[in-house]
């Protein structure tokens, strides 16, 4: 029986992960996500996939947590509750959640629409379900918190600045996954400059400095920087106006137009699915590969230039752990650079929100 323990949480739109870590270690005890969250829910476990009432995501943390009641090896309730959230607007670092942190990330709601809501349902859920468990926060954009001021600003003028509108950069807990576990994974030490390409559904890059994020692709909000599965990526703010004024769009239209109706989805002519659009003979899922790649590429060029130089190159992510294809065109278009070492690490947000949290409430029983 493990008396202590942490459970993390990583909200998405319809979707949760969780996952129970010893309070003590990085061992990891089980996992599961909860898939569709909605009518036709899923949890998936190692165990097999069952079908659970999770019609929201305060329905999806019950569930989860009645699977976890379940394990033999598990006390019915955590010790502590990680979450991770998309965005920490001016939360710089890890924090126990409070009402007044909650606030600050309900704050930034409007920044990360897909994600900090999500999370903030979740923060309630377990606050309702639990009560005095404590909650940490994990931030994506504490790793990115450093970059130097000419990487962050925006050049605007100073009133909107002093708002909070800026570049702050996302992934962050991916990233300081790779950095903490580079040794240990690959069994050499971290090079001085490393390219970071985390590419899923959502993508950017980190130009990381030993060990310390300097620029990424990603900026005011996760809408920037690579093509995603249905995100643009960088979009010239005069589209936006075009959208506006020819168009007749809205604020709201543009939203769910750049966020869920783009990206390779819109390439492809509806497949977002990397796997699937790499199988695919079909003339424009091609090119909607080929438009990713060059993309990638060229943002890798400007990292590089932010670094002064590359050492090694790190995937990881859905598409970048298993995209053989993506990772060797995205190679070839890097071959200007030198014979880079690369290395392919597994994505380990969870165990880095346990990390984190326990870090967080270290002094403290």
């Amino acid at each position: 029986m493990t008396d202590d323990w942490i459970l993390t949480l990583n909200a998405g739109a319809s979707s949760l992960k969780f996952a129970a870590y010893a309070r003590h270690s990085d061992h990891q005890i089980t996992s599961g996500q909860i898939a569709a969250i909605g009518p036709g829910a899923r949890l998936h476990t190692d165990v097999g996939d069952i079908t659970v009432a999770a019609r929201n995501h305060t329905e999806a943390v019950q569930a989860a947590l009645q699977f976890l009641d379940n394990q033999p090896l598990l006390n019915p309730l955590p010790s502590i509750v990680g979450h991770r959230i998309v965005h920490g607007g001016n939360l710089l670092a890890t924090a126990e959640i409070t009402p007044e942190i909650r606030q600050e990330i309900e704050a930034a709601a409007t920044l990360a629409p897909l994600h900090n809501p999500p999370a903030l349902s979740m923060i309630d859920a377990v606050h309702t379900l639990t009560n005095d468990v404590r909650q940490v926060a994990c931030f994506d954009t504490t790793f990115h918190a450093d970059n130097p001021s000419e990487a962050t600003t925006l050049p605007i003028p100073k009133d909107l600045r002093e708002k909070g509108i800026r570049r702050y950069g996302f992934h962050g807990l991916s990233y300081a996954s790779l950095v903490r576990r580079f040794s240990s994974v690959t069994g050499t030490l971290l090079p001085k400059r490393v390219l970071a390409f985390h590419l899923g559904a959502g993508a950017s890059l980190a130009a990381i400095v030993e060990g310390k994020g300097v620029a990424t692709t990603m900026g005011f909000s996760p809408m920037d920087g690579l093509v995603m599965a249905t995100r643009a990526g960088a979009m010239d703010a005069g589209v936006i106006l075009h959208l506006i004024r020819s168009e007749g769009m809205g604020a709201d239209q543009i939203d769910h137009l750049l966020n869920r109706e783009s990206g390779l989805q819109a390439l492809s002519g509806g497949n977002s699915d990397m796997k699937s659009l790499l199988a695919s003979d079909d003339s424009a899922a091609k090119f909607a590969v080929s438009h990713y790649c060059y993309w990638a590429s060229r943002h890798a060029g400007s990292m590089i230039a932010a670094m002064g130089g590359v050492d090694g190159l790190i995937f990881t992510g859905g598409i970048g752990e298993k995209a053989v294809p993506i990772r060797k065109k995205i190679l070839n278009h890097l071959s200007w650079a030198g014979e880079l070492p690369h290395w392919v690490i597994p994505a380990d947000e969870e165990g880095e929100i346990a990390y984190d949290a326990r870090l967080a409430l270290s002094a403290t029983p």
